[in-house]
This record gives C-alpha cells, structure tokens and sequence, in this order.
C-alpha cells in the first residue's frame, strides 16, 4: 500500500538586521583573516588550480590538506598589508572560497525551518545588532533549499520548543514592564543582578577560565578582569546594593534596547539546538551569561562591541567551549 508523505515547504527566518550586513573591509578595526583556520572547499580548490600567471601560482603554493597555510600569528597568506583579501581584489568576490564568502553568516535547519543570522565576532554584525530601532523582530518567507526530513514526532517536539523560545521573545520584548522583570520571567534572575546565574564576579571568571583559549587577546584579557576582581577587595554576594553592583560594572552600560536584543538574539542561536544535543536549560542561561560578562566586564573587553566580539569569539566558535558552559549552566 503507499502512503503519501506530506512535503513542506521550506521557510527561511531571519533577525531583522541580517539583509543590512556588508563588511566594512579596512574599516573594521579587527580582521577576519587572522587567529582562524580556513578551510578550502573542493570547489574553490579547483578553481584555482586553473588561475593562470603569478598568482594562480601563489594560490596553489599556499594551500595545503584542504586549507590555506596561515603564516606567523596565524594570518591568512592573502591578507595584504591594507587588511584586504588579494584574492577578492585580484579575481573579484565570486573568487572567495565559501567560508570566506559566507563569513559571518551561519545557518542552521530544523526540518522544513532554515534560520540564518550573523556572528557576533564580526563588529559590524554587533553594530547592526545592538543600534537596531526597538524589539528584535524577523522575518520568515518561503524558500527553495530541500527540507531535512524529520518524522512527525520530532516535528512536534521541533514546534514546541519554537514555541518555548517565541514566549521568551515576547516576554523581552515587552516593554511596558522594567527590564529587570523581564529577565526574571525568561531566566529566573532579575536583570540586576549582574553576576546571575551566579553569586558573584569570581564565579563568572572561574567559568570563562575554564574554556580553551583562541589567543593572546583573549589571555590579555582574563588577566585583566583577574586583576580587577581581585583589588576590588571584596565578593559582591546576589543582594548586594544597587550602588554597590553599578560600581563593579564597566564603563559604557548597556541600555534596556540593546540588552533586549542582544539576550534575544542569543536565545536565537542557541537555544533550539537543544533539540540536537540537549542542555536546554544551559542553552538559555548562556545568554543571561553572556550578557553579563559582557557588561560587569565592558571596560576590560575594551567597550560594548568588543565585549560581544571577543566573548562571540571565545565562546560561540568552539564547540568544545560551548560544552563546557552549557554543562556548567545546565546544572545549576
């Protein structure tokens, strides 16, 4: 007997400041295209074994096991002294290899649901993030990429998680309410307490020690939040003053609407591939976590947008990193 499938229709969503991304290039104070290995994909690889002359030459000398072979402080080989790609600049954007071409952009797929966004390691794409007008809102449309089959039981656990996420979007998005109220609906901490999920600033930094290190930047970094926690003198416990928590935190607070957006958007990223690994709960406190870190630490990250960048960096691009944090928050 043959039973008929039901076929969806793929839908495509997006944060609302996704179609305005660019990269700003030699404008960006930080590159892309260095402190990253750059895998090659086999398409881009063929294309360039048939570029002719002195720099197809210098293409297939700098590419080895799928790769380009980085020099001193793991800069890609076509980084010229300007910070500009001279594969872009000698065979035109269509030349970049797809990692290069798609960078920030990430995607994931669950089922008949496609969601992008950006990276926030990219400065820009944190820009976009954090100046948007109001509530973080998407877009969904129809697309034409093939659905990846799930059957209509994980279908259903898919839609209710969704579902779980859009009431946490809500509630941050409600503006009539302090925002503090609604990071206690969403986490179950008040949006004051700038050490939740924890006690205190010593625990945040146990937490972001524990995780591999991309580099120097980042170990720079560490040991100046190490150092301000430490001559701080004392502990600041969970009902510790108002002006006692204003005092531990960096310079360039965060406002109510960029502090919405960016928990949303976090939230975004993360939260439904529980529905692949599971630590739901460490998924959703990443971005409370995230966001503290981000502002009781602004002025050792070097401001707002750095902050995200080298915490998205740090974080967000290792899978290894993300385990850590999510099995430490899942079990709280």
């Amino acid at each position: 007997m043959y039973i008929s499938r039901q076929v969806y229709k793929m839908i495509l969503r997006k944060p609302d400041f996704y179609d305005k991304f660019k990269c700003i290039a030699s404008r960006c104070s930080d590159t892309c295209c260095v402190g990253w290995e750059i895998d090659v994909d086999e398409a881009s690889q063929e294309a360039y074994r048939k570029v002719a002359g002195t720099f197809g030459d210098k293409l297939r000398a700098n590419i080895e096991d799928g790769h380009f072979k980085l020099l001193p402080h793991d800069r890609c080989p076509f980084l010229d002294a300007n910070s500009l790609c001279e594969i872009y600049a000698n065979l035109g954007e269509g030349a970049l290899c797809d990692i290069c071409r798609e960078h920030p952009r990430f995607v994931e797929v669950y089922g008949d649901i496609m969601e992008r966004g950006l990276g926030l390691c990219c400065e820009e794409a944190t820009r976009l993030l954090l100046e948007g007008e109001g509530t973080l809102a998407f877009t969904t449309k129809e697309c034409d990429e093939p659905e990846d089959e799930i059957d209509e039981e994980d279908r259903e656990i898919r839609d209710q998680v969704l579902y779980e996420r859009e009431k946490f979007f809500t509630a941050l998005a409600d503006s009539t309410i302090p925002l503090s109220e609604r990071v206690l609906q969403v986490f179950g901490y008040k949006g004051d307490n700038v050490f939740a999920p924890f006690n205190d600033a010593r625990e945040i930094y146990a937490l972001l020690e524990k995780t591999e290190s991309f580099g120097p930047a980042w170990d720079d970094t560490l040991s100046r939040i190490k150092a301000r926690i430490e001559t701080s003198g004392r502990t600041m416990q969970n009902d510790a003053s108002a002006k006692n928590a204003t005092a531990f935190q960096g310079e360039g607070n965060f406002t109510d609407n960029e502090s919405a957006r960016l928990l949303a958007y976090l939230i975004y990223r993360h939260y439904a591939k529980c529905l692949f690994d599971g630590r739901e709960q460490g998924k959703l406190q990443f971005a409370l976590f995230f966001w503290n870190a981000a502002r009781l630490f602004t002025k050792e990250f070097g401001g707002k947008v750095n902050a995200i960048k080298m915490l998205s960096r740090q974080l967000e691009y290792s899978d290894e990193n993300m385990e850590i944090l999510e099995n430490a928050l899942d079990s709280l």
